[in-house]
C-alpha cells in the first residue's frame, strides 16, 4: 500500500500526549482499517516477508542492470523498493537536461517512463520497481 505509512511515538507520557494533541489538530491520520492492521502486524508472524523481500530484490536487480545499460549511474538500494539515481545531464544525440525535472519530462513524454524528479538535493530521479507482465519471464 504505497503511501499508507504507519508509525508510533514512544517516550515520556507527557511528551507522547503533547505529540498526540498536536497531531489531532494538524492532520487526520490513516483510516481505522489501516490503523488496526498496523497494530495487529507486530503480534503476528508473517511468513511472506522473505518472499516479498526476494521479489523486490529481483525486480531491483533487473532495474539496476537495465538502467546501467542505458548509461545511468546507479546501484542497489539498501532497503526500499525505490531506486534513486543521478539524473542524466544529456543524451548522446546532443539533447541536454537543465535539471531532473527536465529529464523526467523527457522520459515520460518520449518513452512513457514515469519517474519522480528530485532537484532540491541535487538532480536525481526516483524509479520504482512496479512491472506489468504476464509472467516472470
Amino acid at each position: 500500500m504505497i503511501g499508507w505509512r504507519m508509525g508510533f511515538v514512544a517516550g515520556h507520557a507527557k511528551v507522547v500526549q503533547a505529540f498526540a494533541d498536536v497531531k489531532d489538530n494538524s492532520d487526520s491520520g490513516q483510516f481505522m482499517a489501516i490503523q488496526k492492521a498496523a497494530a495487529a502486524a507486530p503480534r503476528r508472524r508473517i511468513d511472506s516477508r522473505g518472499r516479498v523481500r526476494e521479489k523486490y530484490r529481483r525486480r531491483l536487480e533487473k532495474l539496476v542492470t537495465t538502467l546501467k545499460r542505458c548509461g545511468f549511474d546507479c546501484k542497489m538500494p539498501g532497503g526500499t523498493y525505490f531506486l534513486y539515481t543521478k539524473s542524466p545531464k544529456g543524451l548522446a544525440d546532443g539533447t541536454t537536461f537543465e535539471n531532473a525535472e527536465a529529464a523526467g519530462q523527457y522520459l515520460i513524454t518520449r518513452h512513457s517512463i514515469v519517474t519522480v524528479p528530485w532537484d532540491d538535493a541535487g538532480p536525481h530521479l526516483r524509479f520504482s520497481v512496479t512491472y506489468e507482465a504476464a509472467d516472470e519471464a
